[in-house]
């Protein structure tokens, strides 16, 4: 998946000869699938229907990265899976313990990364016992919080709390932490819709609202690399105090953010092949949800 980013304020775009235009920049269409911009960039809806229509994705960032919207075709994609996926989600437990279990794995082998080893037998096989999806998600709760205290020590005092938190975050830790995860819970989201799913029909994670919980089952997935690559942002002391802002919640400033975009668009073609294969093995996973019934 190849990503564009424009995270410039009051810039305005313009679409010429299937390249975006902006300042002295040019980015031919053919270099991007998904166009991350600016909320306060300008692009007229003429020339979102010019992106649209060569099924390139934007996404909009606001100024405090606590929201985020998608502009996607609105064309109709392989409905043959939506309906299956439909008639799959009788086998849900099935699906919930193939992504709690493979979170563990990949949390395990990044704690042994940064020499620290744990053993997951217990849980991966409390997992596979289980009968409920509840039980599924108090084993990965009771998991999280275990993997949280161990990760937390490996980061500067003065930059967290020493536990996990959310809606809102409290300190930088955790503020990049929610706004890498939820920057790649959108991307996903557009990887979904490109290959024709239902993002917000999970297995593991209840439907609701606004949520796309089927972007959230695939997520648990890719929370380690994502944590690796935090913890290296703080390790290189890429982001200080001073570049997050603290009102209602600790958040990661504008200026902040421009910094570390490389090393996210790095991480995301690095996580490139596995999303792939998620993918690949999800749609495999639904067939043979359909086939076997």
């Amino acid at each position: 998946m190849k990503i564009a980013i424009i995270d410039k304020k009051d810039v305005i775009l313009k679409i010429e000869n299937n390249s975006i235009k902006y300042e002295e920049h040019t980015i031919p269409f053919k270099l991007m699938d998904i166009l991350i911009l600016n909320h306060r960039a300008t692009l007229h809806s003429k020339d979102i229907l010019k992106l649209t229509k060569e099924n390139i994705s934007i996404l909009i960032i606001s100024y405090n990265n606590d929201n985020f919207s998608i502009i996607n075709s609105a064309n109709a994609k392989n409905s043959d899976i939506k309906l299956m996926q439909y008639h799959s989600i009788k086998d849900k437990i099935i699906f919930a313990k193939y992504f709690v279990s493979n979170k563990l794995i990949s949390h395990q082998k990044q704690l042994q990364n940064i020499d620290h080893d744990i053993d997951i037998s217990k849980q991966l096989q409390q997992i596979k016992d289980a009968n409920q999806i509840d039980e599924i998600m108090g084993i990965e709760g009771a998991f999280a919080r275990f993997y949280f205290q161990i990760f937390f020590q490996k980061i500067s005092k003065n930059l967290h709390k020493g536990v996990r938190s959310k809606k809102p975050p409290k300190d930088p830790v955790n503020a990049l932490l929610s706004y890498w995860y939820s920057l790649y819970y959108n991307i996903i989201t557009v990887k979904l819709l490109s290959h024709g799913f239902e993002p917000s029909l999970g297995y593991l994670h209840t439907p609701f609202r606004s949520h796309n919980a089927l972007a959230s089952d695939i997520l648990e997935v890719f929370r380690a690399p994502i944590n690796q690559a935090v913890l290296s942002i703080f390790k290189h002391n890429l982001l200080q105090i001073d570049d997050f802002s603290k009102k209602g919640g600790v958040y990661l400033k504008y200026e902040g953010r421009k910094k570390i975009w490389s090393e996210f668009v790095t991480l995301i073609n690095t996580l490139k092949p596995k999303l792939d294969s998620e993918i690949t093995n999800l749609k495999k996973m639904i067939y043979e949800a359909n086939y076997n019934n």
